[in-house]
């Protein structure tokens, strides 16, 4: 089993088992995400390769990967104890040399033989079992009864395996269980390709090294293609595997290859075979291992499935913080496509702030001041998710929010307008239903700008988060500052963008903080009454 051991940017000690493909870089989606300013968002790839050993290859990178000290110019074969410094992190492969499964290597060797053998089994992919009152054979009734014991056997064994490796290793070693096989192995689709990877490679006798496990292609097309199990026998001896280099150096009497097979999709390919003796396996071994593999498809999907939903949980978790419940459900089910950070995007920017806020806070003990602030935050938030912006982040008493990034929508700057408009008119409600509990109340200004950011992944190299940057945020932060208690006042595009829609009264020119020359603003003082926006139809 390889793995790979590094230290994080809280230098806590991190392993992980290397799979089919493991994806290193700053980016939150990378398998090792490394928060370092000097790592692309992509950096660096390591994957199995064809003979199920790993290598490393750069993925882009701006900074380069270095291998033991030396930059990555081609992918590398990783051996035990090497070293892959991406940034200032090193990340060292660890594969067990006295571990004799890490020695074995397989080889899907290209030949001549007709794609003819002894015997192929259509799979079932069905695989119903009848009601008993319609069993008259039986024949029938132990070929179910044998299947039925088989998947028993299996599942009782394996049970709730969360650790693919570990999964697929016990179903090899379930499968020498039931078979007279000397070798076997387990290849695995990589998944969006029809590259077949090996996964798993043991003998009868695992304390024994195998060494080299040579598989025919041939044989391993004609089950993928035709979705068919596979029966040789007596291949040595026979005339139509004379062109067989893989099947003669291998010393191959006995084959049995079979789909891993869900409904009518191919996960990969169980590979059994024996140099023992010839005629060591049966069209009925064949087909109680066609049973057996259509159980571990199950068992590979339904590990799939849970590694898929604990990849949604935390994308759910880190994306709740930025977007509506709405808009979470549309990223994670794939309809709405999450581009990666550092891009430039038209987007509405807001700020809104609590005015007099330190006064209130040396009025009052901290306690009361943290529950009305988290209540009033959770006012906030609710109307701008409401409107599908973006929560950016909490500064203080402030709160910035964004539209455009990292979702966008024709209609952002009248979602931003609508929704500062909304939020005053939520926070007088709010000062109602106070002013009849302990009589404190808050007010606050907002302001809006609109123009090019830059959106994206950034932050130190100690914490990451997803922010727009650029003149137009700055610009939106002062004008907030220009805001009265009650107020919301807008850049010049974002009136332009909206100006039909809204009763608004234009100030005397600005001066703002940073800016050398006046700025256009516009104090909004609410809504006119027009059609809205389609897309804004089922938010009012």
């Amino acid at each position: 089993m390889a793995k790979v051991l590094y230290r994080d940017t809280r230098g806590i000690q991190r392993t992980l088992v290397l799979h089919n493909i493991t994806r290193i870089g700053r980016h939150p989606e990378q398998d090792i995400q490394i928060l370092d300013r000097v790592v692309s968002k992509e950096h660096a790839i390591i994957e199995r390769n064809i003979e199920g050993h790993f290598v490393v290859r750069d993925g882009g990178s701006r900074n380069g990967t270095y291998l033991n000290g030396q930059l990555l110019e081609a992918p590398q074969l990783l051996n035990h104890n090497d070293t892959i410094s991406v940034g200032a992190t090193d990340i060292i492969f660890h594969e067990d040399p006295t571990d004799h499964r890490s020695r074995n290597k397989v080889t899907i060797h290209s030949d001549d033989l007709e794609s003819h053998v002894r015997n192929r089994i259509a799979q079932d992919t069905r695989a119903n079992f009848l009601p008993e009152t319609q069993i008259s054979d039986p024949k029938a009734l132990r070929q179910d009864y044998e299947k039925l014991r088989i998947a028993h056997e299996l599942g009782q064994s394996i049970g709730v395996e969360t650790d693919l490796d570990i999964l697929l290793e016990k179903i090899l070693e379930k499968a020498f269980e039931i078979f007279p096989a000397d070798h076997g192995v387990i290849l695995l689709r990589l998944e969006g390709t029809d590259r077949l990877v090996p996964m798993v490679v043991r003998g009868r006798n695992e304390d024994v090294n195998v060494g080299d496990v040579r598989i025919s292609r041939t044989i391993l097309n004609e089950v993928i293609e035709e979705k068919q199990a596979v029966l040789s026998s007596d291949a040595m001896m026979d005339s139509r595997f004379s062109g067989s280099h893989s099947i003669i150096l291998g010393n191959i009497r006995s084959t049995m290859s079979v789909p891993l097979l869900l409904e009518d999709r191919i996960l990969g390919v169980i590979h059994l075979d024996s140099k023992v003796a010839s005629g060591a396996f049966t069209e009925k071994d064949l087909e109680i291992l066609s049973g057996f593999a259509r159980q571990a498809a199950v068992l590979i999907e339904h590990h799939r499935l849970i590694k898929q939903m604990e990849s949604e949980i935390v994308a759910r978790e880190k994306l709740h913080r930025l977007l509506s419940p709405q808009l979470v459900e549309e990223v994670v089910s794939g309809r709405l496509e999450l581009k990666k950070g550092g891009e430039l995007r038209r987007a509405t920017v807001m700020f809104a702030d609590i005015r007099n806020f330190t006064a209130y806070s040396e009025r009052h003990d901290p306690q009361h001041v943290v529950e009305l602030l988290n209540e009033y935050f959770e006012l906030m938030v609710d109307v701008i998710f409401k409107y599908e912006g973006t929560l950016d982040k909490f500064i203080g008493d402030e709160i910035m929010a964004v539209w455009g990034a990292p979702i966008s929508h024709p209609d952002d700057t009248e979602r931003a307008v609508r929704c500062a408009l909304e939020m005053q008119q939520a926070l007088q409600s709010f000062n109602a239903r106070r002013q009849e509990g302990d009589g404190n109340t808050l007010s606050i200004g907002i302001g809006l700008n609109t123009g090019e950011v830059v959106a994206g992944y950034m932050g130190s190299t100690k914490s990451m988060d997803y922010t727009v940057m650029g003149d137009v945020v700055n610009t939106a932060s002062r004008i907030c500052s220009s805001a009265g208690p009650g107020e919301v006042v807008v850049g010049p595009l974002t009136f332009g963008d909206v100006a039909p829609m809204v009763v608004s009264e234009k100030l005397p020119p600005t001066r703002l903080k940073g800016k050398s020359e006046h700025v256009d603003l516009y104090r909004l003082r609410g809504l006119r009454n027009r059609p809205i926006h389609p897309t804004l139809r089922n938010m009012t």
